[in-house]
């Protein structure tokens, strides 16, 4: 329905049809009294106005008040009364409904349904003060004042309210109330309820009332909140026109016409009273099993989104409960009945471990939480994060196990690639750092990483009071060796002697090139007198030593060794190994030189 086709309805359209049911629910009432001085025992138009002022909005009720005021006055006066009491009765009858509108909220009563207790006992209880009210108020205007008339008022417009505006209510506010109604159930369960009537009001002979009280509550059962009220309505119906023409069991007990009329009364209030807490009650549990369906359905579809399934282990119903999410991972085969039986689903890796897991948290008490791997049933594999937690009771055989398992592959792809990302980068950042630090020549430490070594050797030697002592070699003639054997030779030459100084000083410390056919020996242990032997006898072993360039037959080596004293920098040692080298070629070269102080010693 469109929002102008609905706003034309609400103006138009059901203020016409609530005062035409109005004006012909009076007419039937009036013909068919069965109250004194043409009160009728029931008076559905009461109930017809509240329930439209109640549906409506604003335009809606000030309509419906115009055309039930009208039809009031019309039915009034068809039925014979004065010009004085039409105005009298029609006065009271809007004055009901709208006070019964405003004890039920006002404007904020549009759209509460009756179909919650509290509402429903708010309506009853309104419904009933205004009648009482009602009937005084229609007693002053029509100045008849006597006992009876204000009870016969009272009662059938009480009753009025009290059946036809809950029917009219749960017909407009629910749409599945509307559903029920019309099926074949409907049109059984209405058979059965009139028939029911028809026996129980249609003979005295043998006293049937109670039929009516069975066929209500098998309406209700089959038809919910909505069947039971249009199940009184037929009840009320059918007795009202059976004991009018005298064919029922109520005009046999009671000859007088104000006592049929009372007992009519409490027997449709006894009616209403057994039949709504039990439809109040269906009505709240087929709200809960929405609830719950509706629940369970945002649950499934919230599940499907996060890839989350849960699971539920109780010993006592010997079987494992999986919902879909987990049997997606599990498989739809998969139909567990104990903890190891959980276990059995996960990796061949994980089972051992998982089942610890579980037996623990059962027996604990303890919350749990892992991470496993699942064979899933198309040959992929799940990587899942399961939490879970046990279910106390004070029965052991009632303690249960509920655990979520949550598919974390595509986190677990991304950690692992990240970690395979990162190791990635962390080599090429090593490499990158060894290639920043390494002479490409020689493949040892170049003068920035063998600087960076003495300046940390320095530091450490000051704290540990250990000795530290430094070597700076040049070979003899280099440019010599590149004049008549070639820059490879030189190379070559050059990366020989590396080899070898790295392995003759490796125990002692380090060695890198400082530059050109310069190099730099850091140690930290020895002192100038240790480092100027072993100097020595590296010079000695060069002396025999068979080069890798034919023609070169001999390589010299000039040494400068310094070692560190009190409160001197490692650029005080430098500069030191540096004056001793510088001796050392001064002296004739092939030899070893150390600092001492100021003192040279060859």
């Amino acid at each position: 329905m469109s929002r102008g086709t609905a706003i034309h309805s609400e103006r138009y359209v059901w203020p016409l049809v609530y005062s035409l049911a109005w004006l012909v629910c009076a007419y039937i009432a009036l013909e068919l009294t069965q109250g004194e001085d043409g009160i009728a025992a029931v008076w559905p138009s009461s109930g017809i106005f509240v329930a439209s002022l109640l549906h409506l909005g604003r335009s809606g009720r000030l309509a419906t008040t115009v055309g039930v005021g009208i039809a009031s006055l019309l039915a009034n006066y068809v039925g014979g009364l004065s010009l004085l009491a039409c105005f009298g009765y029609t006065v009271a009858n809007l004055a009901e409904g709208w006070l019964v509108f405003y004890l039920m909220g006002g404007e904020k009563s549009r759209g509460k349904l009756l179909a919650r207790p509290m509402n429903l006992i708010r309506f009853a209880a309104s419904a009933i003060f205004v009648a009482m009210l009602s009937a005084g108020v229609a007693g002053v205007l029509s100045a008849k004042f006597d006992l009876d008339f204000l009870t016969s008022w009272a009662t059938t417009v009480g009753l009025g309210m009290l059946i036809v505006a809950p029917f009219i209510l749960f017909l407009v506010q629910s749409d599945e109330g509307r559903k029920r109604l019309v099926s074949v159930r409907t049109v059984w369960a209405l058979m059965l309820v009139a028939v029911a009537s028809l026996a129980a009001f249609g003979q005295a002979q043998v006293p049937l009332l109670f039929l009516p009280v069975l066929a209500i509550s098998i309406a209700t059962a089959a038809l919910g909140l909505s069947g039971a009220a249009l199940a009184l309505l037929v009840v009320a119906v059918i007795g009202s026109v059976l004991t009018v023409y005298d064919t029922g069991p109520v005009s046999g007990y009671f000859p007088l016409q104000g006592q049929q009329v009372l007992f009519l009364q409490v027997y449709f209030l006894g009616l209403l009273v057994s039949a709504m807490p039990v439809a109040l009650m269906l009505a709240q549990r087929q709200r809960d099993l929405v609830k719950l369906s509706t629940s369970n359905r945002f649950l499934t579809s919230a599940e499907k989104a996060a890839k989350v399934g849960h699971w539920r282990y109780a010993p006592s119903d010997g079987a494992v409960y999986l919902s879909s999410e987990a049997r997606r991972m599990l498989g739809e085969d998969a139909r567990p009945h104990t903890v190891a039986d959980i276990a059995d689903l996960f990796h061949d890796d994980d089972r051992k471990r998982v089942a610890h897991v579980l037996l623990q948290s059962l027996a604990t008490g303890v919350p749990f939480v892992f991470e496993a791997r699942i064979p899933g049933p198309q040959g992929e594999m799940f990587d899942t994060e399961c939490r879970g937690e046990v279910e106390w009771a004070d029965d052991p055989q009632k303690i249960a196990i509920f655990g979520t398992m949550m598919d974390i592959t595509d986190r677990a792809n991304t950690m692992r690639e990240l970690a395979n990302a990162r190791a990635h980068a962390e080599r090429e950042a090593e490499e990158t750092r060894l290639l920043a630090e390494t002479d490409h020549l020689t493949g040892i430490a170049n003068r920035r990483k063998i600087l960076s070594d003495l300046e940390r050797t320095v530091l450490d030697g000051r704290a540990r009071s250990e000795k530290v002592a430094i070597a700076m070699v040049d070979v003899d003639h280099f440019k010599s060796i590149n004049d008549r054997f070639g820059h490879e030779a030189g190379d070559r030459t050059l990366q020989q002697l590396s080899s070898i100084l790295s392995d003759r000083f490796a125990d002692a410390g380090m060695v890198g090139r400082f530059g050109g056919e310069e190099f730099l020996i850091v140690t930290r242990g020895l002192g100038a007198s240790e480092l100027d032997t072993r100097c020595t006898a590296l010079r000695d072993f060069l002396c025999t030593y068979a080069w890798p360039v034919e023609g070169l037959s001999e390589l010299t080596l000039s040494i400068g060794i310094a070692e560190l004293g009190e409160g001197a920098s490692e650029t005080d040692l430098l500069n030191a190994a540096d004056k001793a080298l510088y001796f050392a070629k001064r002296g004739g070269r092939n030899r070893s030189v150390v600092f001492e102080g100021n003192l040279i010693r060859v």
